[in-house]
């Protein structure tokens, strides 16, 4: 088995890259299935009982626990967006070789030297 812990269903503990400060709470909510206001709510229960011990367990939570991965989110944003890019780059080399053919053709050499008599 790997190092990092997974659970029956296969969720594993992750830092949620939209959280709020550090992203614990709603990463604790995900992994447990909770409403995120739920954890919020019992963490803040939890900061004003223990009062610095919370704290301290709650940054070191931010800073040991892993950022979830990025897999899944941008996958489809990112590959519309390098598709599009793909076609520009595509329209603007077209555009580029017909400049250049165009450049290079005797009758542009042609036209040139009748603009300079």
């Amino acid at each position: 088995m790997r190092q990092d812990k997974m659970t029956a269903s296969g969720r594993r503990l992750f830092r949620s890259r939209r959280g709020m400060a550090l992203g614990v709470c709603r990463g604790l909510a995900e992994y447990l299935g909770l409403p995120v206001l739920v954890v919020r709510a019992f963490m803040v229960v939890l900061f004003v009982v223990s009062g610095f011990v919370a704290v301290l367990g709650y940054l070191a939570c931010g800073l040991l626990l892993r950022l979830e991965p990025l897999d899944d989110a941008p996958s489809g944003w990112l590959r519309r967006e390098a598709g599009g890019m793909s076609r520009r780059a595509s329209d603007l080399d077209a555009r580029i070789a017909r400049m250049e053919s165009h450049v290079t053709s005797r009758e542009y050499d042609f036209d040139r030297r009748l603009r300079r008599s």
